[in-house]
């Protein structure tokens, strides 16, 4: 019997329910060698997140991928429930490399690790009103007639927000699960809406730092600029870098990629020194197609894996060594960008974040679109094909940004949340007299955090269009801060995390008190702030050890 995916069985009517997507992942275990299922951990609601392992040679760990020199790739697909072609078209293509002859030159050069349904609460929460096209608001999609899930978890989570602050348990099993295989190549599945153009997938990699990073950003950029011309030639669909139009409905007035912020999951794994690939299918082109088209991106970002297995491994596993050895060797002339916001009060006084990004160096992008009266009208397709030149802002200025440190001395608070990303620390066992760099708070107030949770809806009930959202209920802290030399006596319990390990970016991120997505910001230092007083986190700037015993 043929395994077809609920998609493919029911003519793209359907989309799969978890149900079927763990029935599916069994089967193809069951049929091929190559595949070894297992899971990630529980959803908020209980159900098993399931992941598959896809290569030859029983290459289903990091060690064996290691010693086979095998580059990782791990797929996450329907983090966005709503967006569910990365689920159908990764099972598919899970089957025919595992079944066909498609996977020869791949599951041969590549560890490919699939997480097909992320959401799997939010995915049962089917409803043909959810993610609704209404293109007056350029927004929903041309669903399957049985409908899709929702955009959040059953507990109300958006995933895509939740990178940096880890509340939801889905969140905080693939960080486990990511630092347990540290994929080389991570591939994001999405489906967009927002402005009216004739591609039929727009795509990214990470934003900011990028100086930090620049030998993977560039392999980055580079292999998705191949890919997107290797699809169009074979496979006839067209793609270009992810974004809206600065100014609706004029198409001349800029490409805007999104915020560089890291709680979005490119931008995390980005600040690991990770290739990262985003994939956003455009919502307006049929269920089928969108289907694909994500197959066809990511059967031929398998190939290139494969292909250029050898180059990819050594530019992500040589960042992985700058990154360490940086925190060794400290240059005052390293800073790390911790914010990118721009802030602004509105009418009634309360402070808000714009984050700009800008073109660069006459960075510019050919638009393939329809004509203005179609734009103005909203109407898609458009009557007319066009073509317009417009600066494509993908670069962004950092508003804030500090020196990179030797490392922190930190509360006992915040261990669980440093060893969920993954970093390092060791722990004093006395009291203890340091050399430090210290902020003094001098103002703390509360901003707005737009798009991190909602409420759900009851079963068989659809949520509320973006453009309907309720007033946001998360907030955010953010301090002004004084930084000043001194000496403190740090208590025994005092956690002392060295910048000097592959997350050291990441923990710059995580702990100074003025990072846009950092602890301070998502307000889990808010009990051992006092304004007046000194921030809680201290920073190391050299390697020595402590200054002296105190008396």
């Amino acid at each position: 019997m043929h395994l077809q995916t609920r998609a493919e069985a029911t003519d793209y009517a359907e989309t799969s329910r978890h149900s079927d997507v763990l029935a599916f992942c069994d089967a193809l275990a069951k049929r091929s060698p190559l595949v070894h299922r297992t899971s990630i951990g529980q959803s908020g609601e209980g159900q098993d997140i399931v992941a598959l392992v896809i290569s030859d040679k029983k290459c289903f760990t990091p060690a064996l991928a290691k010693k086979q020199k095998k580059p990782i790739v791990m797929i996450e697909a329907n983090i966005h429930a709503g967006e569910v072609e990365g689920k159908e078209a990764s099972l598919a293509l899970a089957r025919d490399l595992a079944l066909t002859p498609l996977g020869k030159g791949i599951v041969d050069k590549v560890c490919v690790v699939l997480i097909p349904n992320f959401n799997p609460d939010g995915n049962d929460r089917i409803s043909p009103k959810n993610r609704a096209l209404n293109l007056q608001e350029l927004e929903g999609q041309v669903n399957p007639p049985g409908g899709v899930g929702m955009r959040y978890t059953g507990e109300g989570w958006n995933l895509n927000r939740d990178n940096m602050k880890q509340e939801a348990p889905e969140t905080r099993h693939l960080a486990a699960f990511l630092q347990h295989f540290w994929p080389h190549l991570f591939i994001d599945c999405h489906t967009t809406d927002g402005s009216l153009h004739r591609f039929d997938l727009t795509h990214d990699c990470p934003r900011g730092n990028d100086a930090l990073f620049q030998p993977v950003r560039a392999f980055n950029r580079t292999m998705l600029e191949t890919v997107a011309k290797t699809i169009e030639k074979k496979h006839g669909y067209s793609a270009t870098w992810y974004g809206n139009f600065v100014k609706e409905p004029d198409p001349e007035s800029g490409w805007h990629t999104y915020p560089a912020l890291p709680r979005f999951g490119s931008h995390y794994r980005g600040l690991i020194g990770r290739l990262d690939v985003l994939l956003e299918t455009y919502s307006y082109i049929s269920y089928e197609r969108r289907c694909a088209v994500t197959r066809a991106w990511l059967l031929e970002l398998l190939r290139y894996a494969a292909k250029n297995s050898v180059k990819l491994r050594a530019v992500v596993e040589t960042q992985e060594a700058t990154t360490i050895a940086r925190g060794k060797t400290i240059d005052p002339r390293t800073t790390v960008a911790i914010a990118h916001g721009v802030a602004r009060r509105d009418d009634k006084g309360a402070l808000l974040f714009d984050y700009p990004a800008h073109a660069l160096d006459g960075d510019a992008l050919k638009i393939r679109s329809f004509d203005r009266e179609s734009l103005k009208k909203r109407v898609y397709p458009g009557k007319k094909r066009v073509d317009y030149n417009t600066p494509h802002m993908r670069s962004f200025i950092p508003t804030a940004s500090v020196r990179m440190p030797a490392g922190y001395l930190a509360p006992p608070s915040l261990a669980e949340r440093l060893r969920g990303h993954g970093i390092t620390f060791d722990t004093l066992a006395k009291d203890t007299s340091f050399d430090v760099e210290s902020y003094l708070v001098a103002k703390k107030e509360e901003t707005f955090s737009p798009d991190v949770a909602a409420a759900v809806p009851p079963p068989g009930q659809s949520e509320v269009p973006l453009s309907q959202r309720p007033p946001p209920t998360r907030f955010e802290t953010v301090l002004t801060v004084r930084a000043e030399a001194r000496t403190i006596v740090a208590p025994a319990g005092t956690l002392v995390v060295s910048t000097a390990q592959r997350a050291g970016v990441l923990a710059v991120y995580l702990l100074e008190p003025c990072s846009d997505d950092g602890l301070t910001r998502w307000q889990f230092l808010d009990r051992e702030i006092e304004v007046g007083a000194l921030f809680p986190v201290h920073r190391l700037l050299t390697h020595t050890r402590p200054r002296q015993k105190p008396e």
